[in-house]
């Protein structure tokens, strides 16, 4: 019946117009038609369109680079080249209808922006974006420098949302920071001074990224000649060529900022080594000696300084700086008073700055989130928040070894190999590291490091299993699969039905069992004391 019911369905749809039969029906049944009138009438005007005028439609998500980070919500920056085809349309339907209604409502400034929005050629937008509750779910963090797709764009508001993020081809942990080509690792000699064991937790930590990096060392013009010829040289034997700079007075710059075109390049270590000042120094450095020049004659016709105990500006990097507004709101000897200088600063993208403190000697934590800025030669420039020792979690003891120039190069540089496989580089015998290899604080420190990273693997051992974050389950089509957030293991979880039976079942069980147990033991006391009395 029902194959007679089928068959007669589909004759009867021969006698019905073109325009009433089904979609399955026809030639172009694999695109499904919008279900909204004006969809459908946009839709197909859009097809009409690209036919006549020769274009590609472009069905692919829009894709955006992530620039900032902070709480919940990212700014990506969408190239104006990608927004071509149905995008593009999109966007110019989008605008127009909000210059309509801003006609009506008699808004002529927002018209005037409308205008000059479609009047504008370059179409890269940077938008304020909000990442997909599903990626929340299932722990898939969107990071400053991923590639993400995006989704409902408005492209007035300048608002969209994360659906996905593309593939990775490099990710560090600490900064937060994904697709770098290349890292700058910036300590300072002093201000703060350097540590050997805090220096060394970043070389280890940089070093397990497999990230190309470079050590640089800031403020040489603090120290002597001889001061940092020695911490050169101590470097060396560990296996670094650290890049000695100054920011201060521009030693060192050009050649750095040469290995930075085009590439994307972030700069990592403490806080208060120069990191930001760095940045600036590398996109604006004209506009703050200008700044520096105006500050020194202000302070030189001044009687005084509005700070007391605080020293004149000297060097660019004496400025206290506001992001984006050089120092707008500060005052002092080491503020920009000129006002030319201010307004001109303020339109610049600066990264904050400040002194390290004047009684602890230790930078202050300034910079607050990972930011992507772009550079005039090409290329991006990654600046990070300071923290103080990396963490060391996912290391191994294989790992860490590695990690250390002077095992590696022994190793590699050794015909001979060390007598244990599982040799640790510590105190083994026949080992192929030999003791000339290594500084005796540098030792040291590779030992402490080895015992908290076995510590560290011991104790995730001990924890407890952790199973899979996310489940895959079928879904509409042919072998089509969807990926859902799985519920972490619970102790309060809801036992099934089926179980609580069978417990209960074994309970009950368990309980008959004692019970004629203490039947029978009860029998037989009764019978000894009848015995007994006999």
């Amino acid at each position: 019946m029902k194959m007679l019911r089928a068959l007669s369905a589909r004759a009867s749809f021969g006698t019905l117009p073109r325009a009433f039969v089904p979609s399955i029906e026809r030639a172009g049944a694999s695109t499904p038609r919008p279900r909204s009138g004006r969809a459908y009438v946009r839709a197909r005007a859009d097809a009409e369109r690209s036919v006549e005028t020769g274009e590609v439609e472009t069905t692919a998500a829009l894709v955006g680079t992530v620039v900032t980070a902070q709480a919940n919500f990212l700014r990506v920056v969408v190239n104006g080249d990608a927004v071509i085809g149905a995008h593009a349309r999109e966007r110019r339907r989008q605008v127009e209808d909000a210059k309509s209604r801003a006609s009506e409502a008699g808004a002529s400034s927002d018209v005037e922006r409308l205008d000059a929005m479609l009047a504008r050629e370059d179409r890269t937008t940077e938008l304020l974006c909000v990442a997909r509750a599903l990626l929340k779910k299932i722990k898939k963090r969107v990071l400053v420098g991923d590639e993400v797709e995006l989704s409902g764009i408005d492209w007035v508001e300048n608002r969209a949302v994360i659906d996905d993020v593309v593939g990775r081809r490099s990710e560090l942990v600490e900064p937060p920071i994904a697709n770098v080509d290349q890292a700058l690792l910036v300590f300072s000699l002093e201000q703060p001074p350097l540590e050997a064991k805090q220096l060394t937790r970043f070389l280890v930590s940089m070093e397990a990224t497999k990230v190309p990096f470079t050590l640089v060392l800031n403020k040489c013009e603090l120290l002597s000649d001889e001061e940092v010829a020695d911490w050169r040289a101590r470097l060396e034997g560990w296996g670094y060529d650290a890049k000695i700079v100054s920011v201060a007075t521009g030693r060192g710059v050009d050649e750095l900022e040469e290995a930075l075109r085009g590439k994307t390049t972030v700069l990592a270590g403490p806080s208060g080594v120069g990191k930001s000042s760095l940045i600036n120094r590398f996109r604006y450095g004209s506009a703050l000696a200008g700044a520096l020049e105006s500050v020194e004659s202000s302070t030189s016709t001044s009687e005084g300084s509005d700070s007391e105990g605080e020293e004149a500006a000297r060097y660019i990097t004496d400025l206290d700086i506001e992001g984006g507004g050089g120092g707008g709101v500060k005052r002092g000897s080491r503020s920009i008073e000129d006002e030319k200088w201010r307004v001109d600063l303020a339109s610049l993208d600066l990264q904050s700055v400040k002194g390290v403190g004047s009684r602890s000697g230790r930078g202050r934590h300034t910079t607050r989130h990972v930011s992507l800025l772009t550079l005039d030669i090409g290329g991006f420039l990654a600046d990070t928040p300071g923290f103080g020792y990396p963490s060391l979690e996912g290391f191994d003891t294989e790992k860490l070894a590695m990690c250390f120039p002077e095992i590696r190069n022994a190793i590699e540089n050794s015909d001979a190999r060390c007598q244990f496989a599982d040799c640790t580089h510590r105190h083994e015998p026949g080992c192929a590291v030999a003791d000339e290899c290594w500084e005796e604080q540098r030792y040291d420190l590779y030992y402490e490091l080895f015992e908290e990273v076995k510590q560290i693997a011991e104790n995730e051992r001990q924890a407890y299993f952790r199973e899979s974050r996310v489940k895959t389950k079928s879904a509409t089509g042919k072998d089509a699969t969807r990926i859902e957030a799985k519920l972490e293991t619970k102790s309060h979880r809801r036992v099934s039905r089926r179980r609580a039976r069978m417990e209960t079942a074994d309970l009950r069980k368990a309980v008959a069992h004692d019970a004629d147990r203490d039947d029978d033991h009860e029998d037989d006391f009764d019978n000894v004391e009848d015995d007994e009395r006999v």
